[in-house]
């Protein structure tokens, strides 16, 4: 008997509870979508959602994220330098 099983090669974006609504498409993604769409961690887009994060709906208990805004959100974090991004950083800390 092998006593090493293999482990399940992760899946990104086409994991399972994203596939519904890429199938679907459906404009809305969950906390756990969105998080498989930007390959991020739920975690982190929960602590972003204090500020800084991209912009979300909250339908009951639901959080709710447009695929659109999402992009938005990243393209608007785009920098050519790391200078730069120091600087931008410290203006948004400033403002």
């Amino acid at each position: 008997m092998n006593a090493f099983k293999s482990q399940p090669t992760p899946r990104a974006w086409s994991e399972k509870t994203a596939e519904p609504a890429i199938a679907l498409g459906s404009k809305w993604l969950r906390t756990h979508q969105a998080a498989l769409y930007l390959n991020r961690s739920d975690r982190t887009l929960e602590k972003l959602r204090s500020g800084g994060g991209a912009t979300y709906r909250r339908v009951g208990g639901t959080v709710l994220y447009r695929m659109e805004e999402l992009d938005a959100w990243v393209d608007s974090r785009s920098f050519t330098s790391t200078s730069e991004e120091i600087q931008v950083s410290k203006e948004n800390r400033n403002a």
